[in-house]
């Protein structure tokens, strides 16, 4: 085999890796340089964060409207907005580079936001446009996506 055989076979490799990797990218949120990040389910990457994000959200929030609360609804105002600040720093902090990743980090801060999100999402389910979802929402989420597009510049600047 020559060398710009070789050369291409490699080339050709990537591309589908990298193809394979765009398409997968609705369940990871995460290039395969990022992979430690994911699960793997069924041959897929799926994204920690989300796996444990969502699913607990919605537990939560169907259990507040069922009427079992881990905490007083008087607590409500205060533990949703101080409950999702760990979560936030740690998010924020990843992304942009202040300390390197950790899975078991980022599973402990995601449950932890996960609860006052579920509670706040059930007074969304109660009473449409509620501050207790969306307000939280809003602050933490603009947050998290300014915390991303800083890390991702910085890392895109770094890398060149």
């Amino acid at each position: 085999m020559t060398d710009a055989f070789a050369a291409k076979v490699v080339e050709i490799e990537h591309r589908n890796s990298h193809e394979r990797a765009r398409r997968d990218m609705w369940l990871a949120h995460h290039w395969p340089d990022q992979y430690e990040r994911c699960f793997m389910i069924a041959g897929r990457h799926v994204c920690r964060r989300c796996l444990v994000l969502y699913p607990l959200t919605l537990a939560v929030a169907f259990a507040a409207v069922g009427g079992f609360l881990l905490w007083p609804r008087s607590l409500d105002p205060e533990l949703i907005w101080l409950l999702s600040i760990p979560g936030t720093i740690e998010y924020a902090a990843d992304q942009l580079g202040v300390f390197r990743y950790n899975a078991r980090r980022q599973i402990a801060a995601t449950a932890l936001t996960a609860i006052p999100l579920g509670r706040g999402m059930s007074y969304e389910f109660d009473h449409r446009w509620s501050w207790y979802f969306w307000g939280p929402l809003l602050v933490f989420g603009s947050i998290w996506f300014a915390a991303t597009i800083i890390g991702r510049r910085t890392r895109t600047r770094s890398s060149l």
